[in-house]
């Protein structure tokens, strides 16, 4: 990433004021394996480096290795917590915040890691996920069961009213809980977290659109039928490409795509043996074990609508399968 010259002026500033050479150096070799500043402003080793123009050189370094997020955290983490049992208050910290939040990046307050404001930017890797690096991710897919009926059964304007709807209740819901939706299919998409608690992330927003669809099919559904989905729910490691048909093919995504495609029925969300130990217990009371015999243990969240009686036999409700 490339910051605006105001952040990178300001924490050159406060490298020169808060942390001087010897910290700023070892600052750079923590995130430049093999850092060596006179060997990279040309200066022989018994030569000292005028301070100012070491901490000039060592940002613009690790600007020029897109390595200032990283930067920053460091700094936010100095500033918070000291280094190596020392406390150093970093002057300047606010304003840098500040000028974080004008170029569009949020700082996560449990991860204490920068990611992108989804109001302003929505890139799949939060705007920091390097290529070729591997992380842990979390995925969640859905696909409409019996799209093919709805396609046949209703005008194309309606189908594409409806699938749009889905669309922006996933986006939302996914965002709400600083995921990305990573591919959309008209019939079914890809999202991924990955900040503060990624499975637990992943599995209420899972709960979220299987009770918003219900709600949606209920009151603004144009079709002949409620829309019926399968979400699935899978963790595991990724190497991170910007190519998204690259990034479709890894084995993360194959094995989320086979537990939503051979073994969630419609109208159920899974989620496997991966994410269900990181779930609150709260969570997890409202889903079942599935009978499979998928290679993963799944757990399952289903709602149905039944009848009311009475004055309000008009509605529908949702109970627990």
């Amino acid at each position: 990433m490339k910051l605006r010259d105001p952040v990178v002026q300001t924490v050159i500033r406060t490298l020169y004021r808060s942390l001087g050479m010897e910290l700023s150096i070892r600052m750079a070799k923590s995130l430049i394996e093999g850092y060596n500043l006179n060997q990279r402003m040309g200066f022989p080793p018994s030569v000292p480096v005028p301070v100012q123009d070491a901490v000039k050189r060592i940002v613009e370094d690790l600007l020029d290795a897109g390595l200032m997020l990283e930067t920053i955290e460091w700094l936010i983490l100095v500033d918070r917590h000291g280094y190596m049992g020392k406390q150093y208050p970093i002057v300047g910290i606010d304003d840098i915040l500040a000028g974080m939040e004008e170029v569009g990046y949020t700082l996560d307050p449990e991860s204490e890691l920068f990611y992108e404001d989804a109001r302003r930017f929505r890139t799949p890797g939060w705007g920091r996920l390097r290529e070729g690096v591997e992380y842990p991710i979390t995925l969640l897919r859905l696909d409409i069961a019996r799209n093919s009926r709805l396609v046949r059964a209703n005008a194309s304007c309606d189908v594409e009213s409806a699938y749009e709807a889905l669309r922006d209740i996933v986006r939302r819901l996914v965002e709400k809980r600083r995921g990305r939706l990573w591919s959309w299919e008209g019939d079914g998409g890809l999202a991924a977290f990955h900040y503060g608690h990624p499975n637990m992330s992943a599995v209420l927003s899972g709960v979220d659109i299987m009770n918003e669809l219900l709600l949606y099919n209920l009151v603004d559904n144009p079709l002949d039928k409620p829309i019926q989905v399968r979400l699935a729910a899978h963790a595991g490691y990724l190497r991170y490409t910007e190519h998204q048909s690259e990034l479709l093919r890894t084995e993360l995504v194959r094995e989320t795509t086979e537990i939503e495609e051979r073994y969630t029925p419609p109208e159920t969300f899974s989620v496997s043996a991966t994410i269900a130990p990181h779930v609150d217990e709260i969570i997890k009371k409202c889903f079942v074990h599935l009978d499979s015999e998928c290679p993963w243990e799944i757990l399952s969240y289903s709602i149905k609508p039944r009848p009311l009686t009475g004055r309000q036999g008009r509605g529908k409700a949702a109970s627990w399968k």
